[in-house]
């Protein structure tokens, strides 16, 4: 592929371990009982035109047992003074009786019209360990099949094939889109990123199972770490395995590095890569990557979608129903 040559920056050879499961601490598992399940989002463009991309989300737990170095949704701990850290990955809030919350709330919208999707996994990933017990992201989705609402899921877990029939029966009666984020071919690293996600062979084998099963599904690279997962082939390698998987789209994004989120990355960084804490540092004093190489990046995945064929993400929704929804 031609953007092979590309160095956007200095690639530095991965020389780690993953984190053994024994030195984290015991999972405590918490029953929150919320008084609202879907929550407006400020909307946002992706494509830089202003088009509102997403208006709600819903996120069916809290806190996240994939213990994602870099994930941005560490801060949310905060709300129930806990930290970022191994409290965010070990202490999950479980929001029992969501659903019936969502039907609530859908009835109360019944008169509106979707022209964007509701978001499950803005924050945390709603198939995370704990939905194959508890099926609280499962039984959301049966409320949204019954409300003919549009639906786009962000995960990082194999566990989303098991609500494929569901899943299905969205997308032929309004609109449905599951984006598996991936952002490494390498086992070993993905491991040691993303501890307790499935390993990333897994995640394309899932995308290919959902397209032949009628859910649109596509890859989601993101986040993409600097001097870790930008080396000159890394990224085209991962878009050409997403395409042999039937991927229906790929869409990326750089790091970013929340103020509350940014201790937590920098002691993994100092624990597993101490060699690029300093790097890190300099070039992270705020949220975003320096201007210059989100612009290089952007220019190669543009490169590598033109090559490979793909769009940056799921189609726009059209809504084919000017009249009320009848949801129940």
């Amino acid at each position: 592929m031609g953007e092979r040559d590309v160095r956007l920056t200095e690639p530095i050879p991965v020389v780690t371990a993953a984190r053994p499961a024994q030195d984290r601490p015991a999972l405590a598992v918490h029953e929150l009982r919320p008084k609202t399940v879907l929550n407006r989002m400020r909307p946002f463009g992706s494509d830089g035109t202003g088009r509102p991309a997403t208006a709600w989300s819903i996120n069916p737990y809290r806190g996240c047992q994939h213990a994602c170095a870099y994930c941005y949704a560490r801060r949310t701990h905060a709300d129930f003074d806990m930290n970022g850290g191994q409290e965010f990955e070990r202490e999950i809030f479980v929001k029992v009786g969501a659903a019936q919350v969502l039907r609530e709330q859908l009835w109360r919208r019944r008169c509106s019209t979707w022209n964007t999707p509701i978001v499950i996994g803005s924050a945390v990933d709603p198939y995370q360990p704990l939905e194959g017990q508890w099926r609280i992201t499962r039984s959301i989705l049966e409320v949204i099949r019954d409300a003919r609402a549009p639906v786009q899921i962000i995960t990082k877990n194999s566990m989303v094939i098991r609500d494929a029939d569901i899943l299905a029966e969205i997308a032929r009666r309004a609109n449905c889109a599951v984006l598996i984020s991936i952002t490494t071919l390498d086992a070993d690293l993905a491991r040691v990123m993303e501890p307790a996600t499935p390993p990333p062979l897994k995640r394309l084998a899932a995308i290919k199972t959902l397209v032949e099963r009628g859910v649109p599904a596509g890859v989601m690279v993101a986040p993409i770490l600097p001097w870790i997962t930008d080396a000159p082939g890394a990224l085209e390698d991962l878009a050409l395995a997403a395409k042999r998987s039937n991927t229906q789209w790929l869409c990326a994004g750089t790091l970013r590095l929340h103020p509350d989120v940014r201790p937590w990355f920098f002691e993994w960084l100092e624990r597993e890569r101490p060699d690029l804490l300093a790097r890190y540092q300099r070039w992270y004093q705020y949220t975003e990557a320096p201007r210059e190489y989100r612009r290089r990046l952007h220019d190669r995945m543009a490169m590598i979608r033109a090559t490979l064929g793909l769009p940056s993400g799921p189609p726009e929704i059209v809504d084919p129903r000017p009249e009320q929804l009848t949801l129940f």
